[in-house]
């Protein structure tokens, strides 16, 4: 199941823009950039989906330093013919993985400026300072987050509702209707996983799973942000006690 959002229009923006630049789609684990981007790249007749937590993916950036030479195997390798370029999206997925990506992200935009790249990762905090020279002013940022209240009544169908929110200010009876649908859009929140598994099981007991699943992947993810024993030590303590709070 894909839900519409909002950042789609951005990206159908960005794909038409003659100055294009490759663009890194910025944000948080498990907020739906893999599955948009995903989602995205049928419109395009070709595609080349990489993922940097896969070794061999992340190896064509780390052993091949020419850009050329990279998106030729990538081309060859997947029988896209190189005339084809403006009709190719390459995506990088995870590039937090490989700080050398993300600076040959310069390149792809100096050398090969036909090809349409986009980037997603989370914690690019952490990877950046690893980037021994950033790519400023070649590359465009977008911010994804979970789905707000629009999307997520686009995402239950109610068509309807999310009509009458466009219409400030809404009438009082729709305000109160407006209202019994936003207290539980707060206590179901808007991550995807969590949205999908409520409109399949239409009960709101399934889902402590899937939470459970999203904040474990976090207290993973998020300890990767220091290089410190003691410092993984205080991560790991503050991830397990805030709940609590």
């Amino acid at each position: 199941m894909t839900f519409k959002r909002h950042i789609s229009a951005d990206l159908e923006e960005w794909k038409l823009d003659p100055r294009r630049k490759p663009l890194i789609l910025r944000g948080a684990r498990q907020v739906g950039k893999t599955t948009l981007v995903k989602q995205f790249a049928q419109s395009y007749t070709h595609q080349i989906l990489l993922n940097l937590e896969k070794e061999a993916d992340k190896r064509l950036f780390e052993d091949i330093d020419d850009i050329k030479t990279l998106v030729d195997r990538l081309l060859v390798a997947r029988s896209i013919p190189s005339g084809k370029l403006n009709e190719t999206l390459l995506f990088i997925d995870e590039i937090q993985e490989s700080p050398k990506a993300i600076q040959q992200l310069r390149y792809l935009y100096e050398d090969i400026p036909d090809l349409h790249v986009i980037a997603a990762g989370s914690l690019l905090e952490f990877a950046l300072h690893k980037v021994k020279s950033f790519p400023v002013g070649r590359v465009d940022y977008l911010y994804m987050f979970p789905l707000n209240f629009s999307e997520y009544l686009g995402a239950i169908n109610n068509i309807v509702a999310a009509e009458q929110l466009k219409n400030i200010p809404v009438n009082d009876y729709v305000h109160s209707i407006l209202l019994d649908i936003f207290n539980r859009y707060a206590i179901i929140g808007g991550m995807p996983e969590v949205i999908q598994t409520y409109i399949q099981k239409q009960s709101v007991a399934d889902l402590p799973k899937v939470y459970e699943s999203i904040w474990e992947t976090y207290k993973t993810d998020v300890e990767k942000y220091t290089n410190s024993e003691a410092g993984r030590k205080v991560i790991k303590h503050i991830m397990s006690t805030a709940p609590l709070y």
